[in-house]
């Protein structure tokens, strides 16, 4: 993985960093091998479910697979390997776990199986994003894709398309009965190292993407951080904002204090 040392420098964007200090007692950053998770992320276990210092959707989950320890965070009901979180650009880098080194069942010829769903969280992709169109099942591959021999299955052909290239406007799939279409995103720069599709789209999908955080726009959240908290929940419906000195907002860090027990 020393390949990711070469990521970050790609993003020079200006955007507001989360504070990554341990000055909040409610908030204690965790270790999950070599991932530093802190706000606004929050390592999940099973004894502290009910409450949580971060976004709604940002929990991580550290687990243990063989020799390795492993962090996944769940996006539209699909798990995802964190590569590594930059707290100071607000990126997060994640690969499909279907398709990361981190899968059991990982090979040199891993099948996309869904689409990547943000939904409402307050993510965006990275500027250097691509997004790779797989289709499945087709009689035949057209010109403007390329062929990966190793998922052709009982003489249907698996083809992947660059969408960056221009062309998806004007192609056409419809005259090639595939059964089924895949888009997931990827870097720009895997592509560019690894340009050859048939043979090694895996790399390509194994380096993963890359996802901008920006402040949560519930307004709630946007008071309590604006007053120097941090946003979480107690359950799963009461909001709560927890404060640098220890003590818990009812909305912010300026009015309220709320004792839990």
């Amino acid at each position: 993985m020393s390949h990711l040392l070469i990521l970050p420098f790609f993003f020079i964007i200006t955007i507001s960093a989360q504070s990554n200090n341990s000055t909040f007692p409610n908030c204690p950053p965790a270790n999950c091998g070599t991932v530093n998770i802190s706000y606004p992320f929050w390592k999940m276990d099973t004894e502290s479910t009910a409450q949580f210092c971060g976004y709604d959707g940002f929990g991580i989950n550290c687990s243990d697979t063989g020799d390795q320890t492993i962090s996944q965070i769940t996006l539209g009901g699909d798990s995802y390997y964190v590569r590594e979180i930059n707290y100071v650009f607000g990126n997060i880098f994640l690969a499909d776990y279907d398709v990361s080194p981190a899968a059991v069942d990982h090979n040199n010829c891993p099948r996309v199986r869904h689409n990547i769903t943000l939904g409402t969280l307050p993510l965006n992709f990275s500027m250097y994003s691509v997004n790779l169109s797989f289709h499945f099942e087709c009689n035949r591959c057209p010109s403007f894709a390329t062929e990966i021999p190793c998922l052709d299955n009982n003489g249907g052909k698996s083809c992947v398309h660059n969408m960056s290239t221009g062309t998806e406007e004007t192609a056409d799939w419809e005259g090639y009965s595939c059964d089924q279409e895949v888009v997931t995103t990827v870097y720009r720069e895997y592509i560019n190292m690894n340009p050859n599709f048939s043979t090694e789209f895996s790399r390509i999908l194994q380096g993963g993407f890359g996802l901008q955080w920006r402040t949560m726009d519930v307004d709630d959240c946007e008071k309590c951080e604006e007053s120097g908290g941090r946003c979480g929940r107690q359950n799963t419906t009461d909001f709560f904002c927890f404060c640098s000195d220890g003590t818990i907002g009812w909305g912010d860090c300026k009015g309220t204090i709320v004792t839990i027990v």
